[in-house]
């Protein structure tokens, strides 16, 4: 499965960065080979729609799952409403130890109370 990792920088050792639609790349990683992908986030210093943007991108490179700090209203509506699940990184970490944590199981899954 691919999951995406909104990161600081291009590697697995950079920090997850807290902003799902304003991260500098989103590392695109198969969980079963580890292979990675860096995805520099064209979004980043849009006005607006940066979170909606960024779903569309990761949709194309096949992602069920994401991995960040926070993710707007808008872009969870987008993300959720595809299937894809949201995954909230404590702060801090890099996006090695996200995915560690990911894989245990230990990380909060992202959810927003309608209502």
């Amino acid at each position: 499965m691919k999951i995406a990792i909104s990161s600081t920088g291009a590697t697995l050792d950079d920090r997850v960065h807290n902003l799902f639609g304003r991260c500098d790349f989103f590392l695109v990683v198969d969980t079963e080979s580890m292979e990675s992908k860096a995805v520099k986030n064209e979004f980043a210093d849009t006005a607006s729609g940066a979170g909606t943007g960024c779903a569309q991108v990761l949709f194309n490179e096949g992602v069920k799952a994401v991995i960040s700090g926070q993710v707007g209203p808008k872009a969870y509506e987008v993300l959720t409403q595809s299937g894809t699940e949201i995954f909230l990184s404590p702060p801090g970490i890099n996006v090695r130890e996200a995915l560690k944590k990911y894989k245990e199981g230990s990380l909060r899954k992202m959810e927003i109370k309608k209502f």
